[in-house]
C-alpha cells in the first residue's frame, strides 16, 4: 500500500490528539482527585455515585436535623416534667407542715399563698413550655396554648370527664353552725351547733361550673347541667367461652346545689348532689357501695361557662363541644389521646417525641390546692364570727346577752376546732396528691426516657452509616493520588514523544530518499 504525507500527518495529528486527550484526563483527575468529570466518562461509577450520595443526603437529614430535632424537643419536654416534679416535692413540704401542725391565721395565709404560687409556676411556667414556639404538651395542637392566657365569659363548655371507681374518696364535712341572732338564747345555739359527717366525694377537674346546661343544641348536648353515667362488666353466670357483657347506667335524680346550701351535705344514702361551685360529686353511702362493688367506670358530663386566667382549655384533656357565643359555633372536640408527634429519624423508623399534659400533669394538683383553700376559708370565716361575738360581748353589760354570747361563743369555738380537723384532713390529702401526682410525672418521664435513648442509639447508628457511606463514595470517586501521578506522567511523556516524532516524520520530504 502506498503511504503518503498527507496519510501521515492525519495519523500523527490522531495520536497526538489522543495522547493529549489521555494526558488532559488524567490532569484532571490529579487536580480535582475525582475519577471522573462526566457521567460519560464511566457510567458505572456515576450510577453508583448518584446512589451514594442521595444515601449520604437522607442520612445527614436524619442525624442532623430530624434527629437533633426530636432530641432537642425531649429534652425539652424531660426538663419542664423535672422543673414539675421538683415543684411537687416543694409543695409537699409546706403540706406537711399544714398536716402537722395547727396553723395560725397568718400561717395559713402564707402557706396557702405559697402553695398557689407552686400550682401557677407548675401550669404557667412548666406545662405551658414550647420548642421553638410549638407547645410540647397541647398534642396536635401544638400552636394553641394549654391554658387560656385571660378571663374568657364568651366560650362555653360541655365537658365529658372520664373517672374510676378508686377517685371516689371519704372525706369529713362540718354541717350545719350557729349564727348570731338578737332573739336566741343559749340553748338555741347548742342546738344549732355545728356537727360533722363522713361522706363520700368525687373532684371533677374544674370549679365555677354552670348549674345551666350547655347553650347551644347539638346531637352530643346531654340537655341538663350534668350526666352521670357508670359502665362495668358484668360476669356473673357466664357460659365457658362468653365474653362478658358491658352494662352503661345513668345516675340519677342528680340533686344540684350551691356549696353555701345549709343542706348541701346532707346526703341520702341513695342520693346525689352536684356542687357545681366547687365542682364535687357527693354520693350516699348506697350509691358508692354500688360502684364500689361494680368497680365501675364513671363518666360525668358537665357545663362550664367562664374560665379564668392560666385554667386549662377543656379541649387539652377532654372530649368536649364548645360554643362561642361571638362567632355564634359549635365546635366538637374529640378525646385527646395517642396523639403521638412522631419523627422520621431513620429509613421507615419514627419515634413519637411528645408527651401530652394529660398523660404527665394531673388536675388534682390544683384541685387539692382549691379544696385545702375552700376548708381555710371556712376556718377563717368561724374565727371572723368569734371575734365579732367577743366584741358584743365586750359591748354589752346585759347578763342574759352576755350567758347567750358565751354559749354561742363556746358553740363557734367547737365549730373552729372541727374545722381545723377538716383542714388538717384536706393537708393530708395534699400529700397523697403530691405522691400520686409525682408517680404520675415520674412514668411519663421514664416513657420518655426510652424514647430518648431509643433516639440516641439511632442517632449514633447514623453517624456509623455516614462515616461508611462517606468511605464508599470516596472509594467510587476518588483517584488513587499515587498511581494517578503516574499515569500523568506517563501520559505526559507519551505526549511528548508524539510530538517529538511527528515533527521528525513530517520534516523529511521525497527528496530526502532521492
Amino acid at each position: 500500500m502506498r503511504v503518503t504525507n498527507s496519510m501521515i500527518s492525519n495519523s500523527a495529528r490522531s495520536h497526538i490528539s489522543n495522547a493529549k486527550t489521555m494526558l488532559n484526563k488524567y490532569e484532571q483527575q490529579y487536580t480535582t482527585e475525582k475519577k471522573i468529570q462526566r457521567p460519560s466518562d464511566d457510567p458505572t461509577v456515576a450510577v453508583r455515585s448518584l446512589k451514594l450520595r442521595t444515601t449520604y443526603a437522607q442520612l445527614t437529614q436524619y442525624a442532623e436535623k430530624n434527629i437533633q430535632d426530636a432530641m432537642d424537643w425531649m429534652d425539652t419536654t424531660e426538663s419542664a416534667m423535672s422543673n414539675i416534679s421538683s415543684l411537687l416535692t416543694n409543695m409537699k413540704s409546706y403540706l406537711n407542715q399544714g398536716a402537722n401542725d395547727p396553723l395560725k391565721p397568718d400561717d395559713r395565709k402564707s402557706v396557702l399563698s405559697t402553695l398557689r404560687q407552686y400550682v401557677n409556676s407548675i401550669f404557667a411556667d412548666e406545662a405551658n413550655t414550647d420548642y421553638s414556639g410549638r407547645y410540647v404538651f397541647t398534642g396536635y395542637r401544638t400552636d394553641t396554648s394549654l391554658l387560656f392566657q385571660e378571663d374568657t365569659n364568651t366560650l362555653s363548655y360541655q365537658i365529658k370527664e372520664k373517672l374510676k371507681y378508686t377517685d371516689i374518696s371519704n372525706v369529713t364535712v362540718v354541717k350545719g353552725g350557729a349564727n348570731y341572732d338578737p332573739a336566741a338564747n343559749g340553748q338555741d345555739y347548742v342546738d344549732d351547733a355545728a356537727t360533722t359527717d363522713s361522706v363520700y366525694r368525687m373532684n371533677l377537674a374544674y370549679n365555677n361550673l354552670s348549674n345551666e346546661e350547655f347553650p347551644e343544641e347539638s346531637d352530643k348536648s346531654i340537655g341538663s347541667p350534668i350526666k352521670i353515667q357508670i359502665s362495668y362488666t358484668e360476669k356473673e353466670a357466664l357460659t365457658p367461652g362468653e365474653k362478658p357483657e358491658t352494662i352503661t347506667e345513668t345516675l340519677e335524680p342528680v340533686e344540684i346545689k350551691h356549696s353555701t346550701d345549709p343542706e348541701a351535705y346532707n346526703i341520702e344514702e341513695d342520693g346525689i348532689v352536684y356542687l357545681y361551685d366547687t365542682g364535687e360529686i357527693l354520693m350516699g353511702k348506697s350509691v358508692y357501695a354500688d360502684i364500689q362493688q361494680k368497680q365501675a367506670d364513671i363518666t360525668v358530663d358537665y357545663c362550664k361557662n367562664s374560665f379564668e386566667k392560666n385554667e386549662i382549655r377543656p379541649e387539652m384533656y377532654f372530649e368536649c363541644l364548645r360554643y362561642d357565643s361571638v362567632e355564634n359555633k359549635v365546635l366538637e372536640y374529640i378525646e385527646p389521646s395517642k396523639q403521638n408527634i412522631n419523627y422520621e429519624v431513620n429509613y421507615s423508623q419514627t419515634i413519637t417525641v411528645n408527651t401530652q399534659a394529660r398523660d404527665a400533669i394531673s388536675t388534682d394538683i390544683y384541685r387539692t390546692v382549691d379544696y385545702i383553700e375552700q376548708t381555710i376559708e371556712a376556718v377563717t370565716d368561724v374565727e371572723n364570727r368569734i371575734s365579732e361575738v367577743e366584741k358584743m360581748i365586750s359591748n354589752t353589760q346585759d347578763k342574759d346577752e352576755i350567758a347567750a354570747l358565751n354559749s354561742l361563743k363556746k358553740v363557734l369555738t367547737d365549730e373552729k376546732e372541727l374545722r381545723m380537723s377538716v383542714m388538717t384532713e384536706a393537708f393530708g390529702k395534699g400529700l397523697t396528691m403530691v405522691d400520686n401526682a409525682q408517680q404520675m410525672v415520674s412514668v411519663a418521664v421514664s416513657e420518655l426516657g426510652a424514647k430518648y435513648n431509643r433516639a440516641q442509639l439511632t442517632y449514633d447508628k447514623l453517624l456509623d452509616e455516614q462515616t461508611d457511606t462517606e468511605e464508599k463514595l470516596s472509594g467510587n470517586e476518588d483517584v488513587n493520588f499515587e498511581d494517578v501521578f503516574i499515569n500523568l506522567t506517563q501520559a505526559n511523556n507519551l505526549y511528548q514523544a508524539s510530538l517529538s516524532a511527528t515533527s521528525k516524520i513530517l520534516g523529511n520530504t521525497l527528496l530526502n530518499y532521492i
